[in-house]
């Protein structure tokens, strides 16, 4: 037997002993850290290829942290960039964080909460909208001739910081150090051209428009210093943090990606067991959209995905598209027709349903899980008597972080 114990949700954990001989295979993913702040700091302290983050800045620097949706230990990170700001002599008031846009995802919580009393409220932070008149300017036009326009906070500032969260992206391959400032802070126009239902023919590494334009944004802006994050299997926690020179941190960011996150099997298998554990203030649509993707490609068609979660968001206009429809391949086609701000994760979910029987543990109504062309799971014991029967069972931690492939 096999004991396996996977986090989920908030602060949630399955365990279960399993006959080894019915597992085919366990990602375990990336194991926390225990103290991220200290990590952080001796980071800011020692980064790779540059100098200590304060020998950069000048105390009359209007510093812009570009803060991406989802980083792990946010806050912690907030914490001990601020204290090389200060270490600088920078201002508070001359500090902004400022975090991307989202069509898909609520407001997300306040990073600042670990900052001195006295610095708190003095330090800045604005999520973009990129539907304020003016609120972006012309940066440059592209190598294609599309003319590119970014926040006017961003624009303006002497020091620019880019806190990112490691992964995989079915638009872009891999979201790095970057990914945040485009489409998330440009426009509306920007963000329509970059609603998309992925290239699951395409693998991380494979050439990508938009990739290719979100690094030519990071090369029009000049940005050499950035700190990148690793997502741990633990829910909101960071497994690694990197921080130094911009080439260098990309570098090492995706071997850490491929090394904890990546996996290559010989065959499929019946059965997958994927574990969601929060990667921001909630799970997400997008994280349920994400994990059914991998396990979509590591089992056998007309075999079984159980899902732990603790997903309660609302659905989506996607989501809400293939609750209207008669079976899940038949929302395929309309989806790509309307193309909602959330068709990526809708179509992921449309196509692991037709694929693959899905049960579903989470805290949404057993009706919009039904809706959905899924069966609800209201008790964790239930996932433990699914598994009685399984064989050829591919069991995933962190499966919204997890990038599977079949060995041609």
């Amino acid at each position: 037997m096999t004991l396996i114990s996977l986090e989920y949700g908030a602060s949630e954990r399955w365990e279960s002993d399993l006959p080894s001989e019915r597992l085919l295979f366990v990602h375990s993913g990336a194991e926390a850290l225990a103290d991220p702040l200290a990590a952080v700091q001796e980071r800011l302290r020692h980064p790779l290829e540059f100098p200590s983050l304060e020998l950069a800045l000048v105390p009359d620097d209007r510093v812009v942290v570009v803060l991406d949706r989802g980083v792990p230990s946010s806050a912690e990170i907030i914490s001990a960039a601020w204290h090389s700001f200060a270490l600088a002599g920078v201002d508070p008031g001359n500090v902004l964080i400022l975090q991307p846009a989202s069509m898909t995802t609520g407001r997300p919580s306040d990073p600042r909460y670990l900052l001195p009393a006295n610095v708190r409220d003095r330090v800045s932070w604005k999520i973009h909208d990129p539907t304020v008149p003016d609120g972006a300017g012309y940066l440059a036009s592209s190598a294609a001739g599309e003319r590119l326009y970014l926040s006017r906070d961003v624009l303006d500032a002497d020091f620019i910081l880019p806190i990112g969260r490691l992964g995989y992206n079915a638009m872009l391959g891999r979201r790095e150090l970057t990914s945040a400032f485009y489409p998330g802070l440009s426009t509306p126009d920007a963000f329509a051209k970059a609603i998309g239902q992925g290239h699951s023919e395409l693998g991380p590494d494979d050439e990508r428009p938009l990739r290719q334009l979100v690094n030519e944004v990071a090369w029009l802006l000049g940005i050499q210093f950035a700190i990148q994050v690793l997502p741990s299997r633990s829910p909101a926690g960071m497994s690694v943090v990197l921080a130094g020179g911009t080439d260098r941190v990309a570098q090492q960011g995706r071997t850490l990606l491929d090394q904890h996150w990546r996996i290559t099997l010989d065959q499929r298998g019946e059965t997958a067991l994927v574990a969601i554990p929060r990667s921001g203030d909630e799970t997400s649509w997008e994280d349920l959209g994400a994990a059914l993707e991998t396990a979509h490609k590591l089992i056998v068609h007309g075999g079984r995905i159980i899902v732990l979660s603790d997903l309660a968001a609302e659905p989506g206009p996607g989501v809400d598209l293939i609750r209207n429809c008669r079976s899940a391949k038949s929302a395929l086609q309309p989806l790509r027709k309307a193309a909602p701000p959330d068709v990526l994760s809708a179509s992921q979910i449309a196509s692991a349903a037709e694929w693959a029987s899905i049960y579903l543990l989470s805290k949404l109504d057993s009706q919009v899980v039904e809706e959905v062309f899924m069966t609800p799971l209201e008790h964790p014991n239930e996932v433990t008597r699914l598994l009685e029967t399984c064989d050829g069972c591919v069991v995933l931690a962190g499966a919204q972080h997890t990038y599977g492939e079949i060995r041609e």
